[in-house]
């Protein structure tokens, strides 16, 4: 029995992005609502997120786009997880960030990512003086929808 061929490059980084990015997604949220920053410095923590991230792309992209398929140890390796998990991350609060100018989400790498709902739902304020923005309203964190 053979073994099936692995998938592209391309293919592997959109499965990666779809299990992670939510999952970042989350962790952004539930960290912007314990910190209780304001709507505006919460736009501000995303939008200096996303920017890192690529940049960190940009810098580190090419072992993402140019891997050969061989297991990776070290320096290395660390190299490609440090890459992936800052584009995930990237990604997830790009999604948040839209959501909370009232868009749906993003659309990276050929998929989208974003929330389900009606975006007027997903950038609710909680019942304080200081506008915190509770972006883990149900349904508000970035999860990817299939391509039509």
């Amino acid at each position: 029995m053979r073994q099936p061929e692995p998938l592209n490059a391309i293919d592997e980084l959109r499965l990666f992005l779809d299990f992670a990015v939510p999952l970042c997604g989350a962790d952004i949220a539930y960290k912007l609502r314990q910190w209780g920053h304001s709507r505006e410095q919460a736009m501000n923590w995303l939008r200096g997120e996303a920017e890192r991230a690529g940049g960190s792309l940009g810098e580190n992209g090419d072992v993402i786009q140019f891997s050969d398929g061989r297991p990776r140890s070290g320096r290395a390796q660390g190299r490609v997880v440090r890459t992936a998990s800052d584009l995930a991350r990237g990604v997830a609060a790009a999604a948040l960030l839209a959501q909370l100018e009232g868009k749906n989400g993003v659309e990276a790498f050929g998929g989208f990512y974003g929330a389900p709902t009606k975006p007027a739902d997903l950038a609710r304020v909680q019942g304080c003086d200081d506008d915190a923005v509770d972006v883990t309203a149900r349904g508000s964190r970035p999860v990817r929808q299939p391509a039509a």
